[in-house]
């Protein structure tokens, strides 16, 4: 079988500062690599995507693999084999590509010696070229590899993909999300007919979303890890199909037990709409452009939510129970679908280490890239991500306050499912005219839609004022300002939801509360990405985690709520609570750096 990656023979001699007369220069395109210590390994590597190296020992450092934070070790007796400990030192050289081979394989040998027997060669006009001495210590004593990396144009690398298929992927797992929004959201339209399908009371039927959200904060803190080390492709694949099984039984039994059994592990394999998303949004597109990308993230996710209160009390009316399930199943027997039409492996690191592997078959020599190196135990990954997000939610005050804010207005659209029921019910509305009004969702999200644009324009225009890097502070303008909007809004509409007053007035402060908690969940999720970068992975799980456990309690006691207070002034009690939660969005906004500089994450990450 011919190789993918062939290995050919270069005969030229090492490389000098400048090219001998009738040396051949490589292919345009190619790379080849050149060592007299091991002259078996002088090769070619037919694609050009891959920079191959030869590496010796140095000096050390550690890596924390998780988060990319590097530790500089400087003496020679912290070499010791630990297989679980990785050392290595780096020393980055880029040359840029000029647009003729012979120049920039002149410049090419001018600028990298062949220090430690460590030569580059790359033709073929653009990319780059990045070279690093390491040490390695793999647990089995000082051995020689190869290390491959990226070239700045591969064609294979996720980041460089066409456009038309990066949105083929990123329209395939939006929808995914979606329909994971939708499923949590229909529960409560669904209420008026689950009891007598199950034969139990309301209250029990809601735990069917209880145990799902509960499910939903708790397994990406396994599947985090998993999709770090083992790509994320295969997680989609299996899960969707788990989620898409799981409805069978829930629209043909009428065993509440049953029930909650089936919606706790769905919740468990729909997670991955909520928390991997991100990362691929993050794999395909690079920071700069990345902002769009999250607003239309989390446009469909406020689609999903108001499609399961619209679309399923009219279900629930003239299908009943197995139809509400059964066309969630249908709709996930679609995502499949697409899923393996569409979807491939987006995680850069994974695609590079596979190739590693393929090339070491091909070749017997051990070829390893960067993140081989860096990369801890899968022990110690979930170790790390079941830990570190509780860290942060109890110990940062930033994340704290953010994750109790954006936690609280989030449940609240679960409450809403409840309260807008009752609320409109009074007008005489049916199930189906009732659940209707989660329209009002759609509508404040596409206006918070539109303003977060804006937010985008405020954010990069920040730039000049602050030395060319805005503040993560400029991530929040909207979210604090436009975000009251959620409060002022809930008030009104506790007042004006009577009989007496036109419900279409109720309903448009209902859609102006929406827009502020569209433009909070938004700048959340970018803030806490700039302020805490490489860590931002375990702070946006703390917010998860707070914002899916809120939501999950919530509807258990809000009819109670209402009921026993009133509807207007428990809508009151709710904007009250929401009003001063807005607080923390404003403090940080006017005092964020210097909270930054007390946190222990914040402040060392602003010191690399």
């Amino acid at each position: 079988m011919r190789s993918q990656y062939p290995i050919l023979p270069v005969h030229s001699p090492p490389l000098s500062r400048s090219p001998s007369p009738g040396s051949s220069t490589p292919r345009q395109g190619h790379l080849a690599f050149v060592d007299e210590r091991f002259p078996s390994l002088n090769s070619e590597v037919s694609r050009g995507s891959i920079a191959s190296r030869h590496t010796r020992r140095s000096t050390a450092s550690t890596i924390d693999s998780q988060h990319d934070i590097k530790t500089a070790i400087n003496s020679p007796a912290n070499l010791s084999p630990r297989p679980s400990e990785l050392k290595l030192s780096e020393l980055d050289t880029e040359i840029n590509a000029e647009s003729s081979p012979d120049a920039f394989n002149k410049e090419a040998g001018s600028r990298v010696s062949a220090g430690d027997g460590e030569i580059y060669m790359i033709s073929g006009g653009r990319g780059s070229v990045r070279k690093r001495k390491t040490v390695v210590d793999l647990g089995r004593g000082l051995e020689d590899v190869i290390i491959i990396d990226w070239l700045t144009d591969d064609p294979e690398n996720p980041i460089n993909w066409t456009s038309r298929r990066k949105w083929a992927i990123i329209w395939t797992v939006l929808i995914l999300s979606s329909l994971t929004a939708l499923n949590v959201t229909s529960v409560a339209p669904m209420s008026h007919f689950g009891p007598a399908w199950f034969d139990t009371s309301r209250e029990l039927f809601l735990l069917s979303l209880t145990v799902t959200m509960i499910a939903i904060s708790l397994t990406p803190m396994i599947l985090a890890p998993l999709s770090e080390v083992y790509g994320r492709n295969w997680i989609y694949q299996i899960t969707s199909v788990i989620t898409a099984l799981l409805f069978i039984p829930q629209a043909t039994s009428h065993s509440l037990p049953g029930l909650l059994v089936a919606r706790w592990f769905q919740g468990m394999s729909c997670s991955v709409g909520n928390s991997m998303v991100g990362g691929t949004i993050a794999d395909l597109f690079p920071a700069h452009s990345r902002g769009f990308v999250m607003n239309i993230f989390a446009m469909m996710i406020f689609i999903g939510q108001s499609g399961g209160g619209f679309i399923f009390g009219w279900v629930g009316m003239y299908g009943g129970i197995p139809w509400c399930y059964g066309l969630q199943g249908i709709a996930g027997a679609l995502s499949i679908t697409l899923n393996v039409l569409f979807l491939r492996e987006t995680r850069a690191d994974v695609l590079l280490s596979r190739r590693a592997k393929q090339i070491t078959q091909e070749t017997g020599i051990r070829h390893l890239c960067t993140s081989d190196l860096e990369r801890t135990s899968l022990t110690t990954l979930m170790r790390v991500s079941l830990v570190r997000p509780f860290q942060f939610l109890f110990t940062e005050p930033i994340v704290t306050a953010l994750s109790i804010w954006v936690g609280f207005s989030w449940a609240c659209i679960f409450l809403g499912g409840t309260s807008a029921q009752l609320i409109f019910a009074q007008y005489g509305f049916n199930p189906g005219q009732q659940g209707s009004m989660q329209i009002c969702l759609l509508i404040g999200g596409i206006i918070g839609f539109c303003l977060n644009l804006h937010q985008d324009h405020l954010y990069i225009k920040s730039a000049p004022t602050e030395g060319g890097k805005p503040p993560p502070e400029a991530r929040l303008y909207y979210a604090a300002w436009a975000g009251l909007a959620f409060p002022l809004g809930l008030y009104v509409f506790a007042w004006v939801g009577k009989p007496s007053v036109p419900w279409q007035i109720p309903a448009l402060f209902l859609c102006l509360s929406d827009i502020g908690i569209y433009v909070m969940y938004a700048g959340i999720y970018n803030y806490l990405a700039d302020a805490y970068e490489t860590y931002s992975s375990s702070a946006q799980a703390a917010q998860c985690f707070a914002r899916n456990i809120l939501s999950a309690v919530f509807p258990l006691f809000a009819k109670q709520l209402y009921k026993g207070m009133g509807y207007s002034q428990a809508s009151t009690l709710v904007a009250s609570v929401a009003l001063a939660l807005q607080v923390a969005p404003i403090l940080i906004l006017c005092y964020g750096e210097r909270l930054r500089a007390r946190s222990k994450v914040a402040s060392a990450l602003a010191r690399t």
